[in-house]
Parts: C-alpha cells; sequence; structure tokens
C-alpha cells in the first residue's frame, strides 16, 4: 500500500508492506513465530533537517485479551513519557509480532505516522497518515494476515482521548490532516 501526505507546502509517501515471516531468526526472533506477520513501512519526505522529525503512533488490539487498543511501545522505550513507538527523521515502522499462543487470536494494528510542528509546540501529535494491519489465526492455530486498509480521521479520533489520558503532558490534534490522504 503507498499512502500519499501533505503538510503544509511538504509532501510525503508512506509505503506500507506486510508480509508473513520466512526467516524469523533473521529478523531477531524466534523460530515459533514463522508465518508471523512482518510489517515495515518506509516514509519519504520532502521536509529537510527538524522539519522532517516523525513519529510512529501504533496502537494495537487483541480482543481475547481486551477490548481496546493500547499503545505498542517498543519494548525499549516501554516506560517513556512520549507516544512514539518509532521516532527519528523519516522513520521506518518496523514491526514483528510475537504474541504467538494457541488458540484463537485476533490482533490488530492501528499505525499512525506524525508530525509535531515543533515552532509551535513541541509536544503537540498532528497524524499525517495512519493504516490498519494485523492477523487472525483460528482454534487450530493457522494464521491468515490481515489486509492492510488505510484509516482515516474518525479512526485517529477513537484514539485521542487514551492516547491524552496516557501522555498527560502531549497534546493531541484532531485527525482533520489525515483526511486529505489520497
Amino acid at each position: 500500500m503507498e499512502i500519499r501526505f501533505d503538510f503544509g507546502d511538504d509532501q510525503g509517501r508512506v509505503s506500507v508492506e506486510v508480509v508473513p515471516s520466512t526467516d524469523p531468526v533473521a529478523l531477531g526472533k524466534s523460530e515459533r513465530e514463522l508465518g508471523m506477520p512482518v510489517c515495515t513501512a518506509s516514509v519519504e519526505f520532502s521536509a529537510c533537517g527538524y522539519r522532517s522529525l516523525l513519529g510512529w503512533v501504533q496502537l494495537v488490539r487483541e480482543p481475547n485479551a481486551t477490548d481496546r487498543f493500547e499503545v505498542d511501545p517498543f519494548d525499549l522505550f516501554a516506560d517513556s513519557s512520549a507516544p512514539f513507538a518509532w521516532y527519528g527523521f523519516r522513520p521506518v515502522l518496523f514491526d514483528a509480532p510475537s504474541r504467538w499462543r494457541s488458540g484463537a487470536v485476533q490482533w490488530q494494528a492501528h499505525s499512525f505516522l506524525t508530525i509535531g510542528p515543533w515552532d509551535l509546540d513541541r509536544r503537540f501529535v498532528v497524524p499525517l497518515a495512519g493504516f490498519a494491519w494485523g492477523y487472525n489465526q483460528d482454534p487450530e492455530n493457522r494464521l491468515q494476515l490481515s489486509p492492510v486498509r488505510l484509516l482515516g480521521p474518525a479512526d485517529w479520533d477513537s484514539h485521542r482521548s487514551y492516547l491524552a489520558e496516557r501522555y498527560p503532558t502531549w497534546r493531541f490534534s484532531d485527525g482533520s490532516p489525515l483526511a486529505d490522504q489520497r
């Protein structure tokens, strides 16, 4: 999937690929994760320097475990007070879930590329692009990857109150910037 976005005079593109893992050990995982999804989302953005600092906010839901989406931080930054799982200059989102267990599982992720207009407010998060992905596992432990789909303003807005509660020193824009996606 390719998602185009604009922010001011700058244009960008996110290229998303979700495939089954064929060599989990090479990815730093165990052999048990064979067939699990591997998500890579690469960013191109015309902004330069500090204006190209972007962050990925990812929320996940496993209905058998919880009914709501919760933030999915990169384990190294689980205690961070920032909402980003990945952050940097045109950062790549890479995720290979390790939620393997026997029985039925429906795991979903909502991944949003965000920017902060640093000259206005350094703790203001504006969504630029979003997509959903995940997998289903049936009771016989067969995996099926979910189709990648575009997320819009209502999807971002459905997470805003949770994000504001979880990260009280941050502010979260409404989802209107997502409306301009092509």
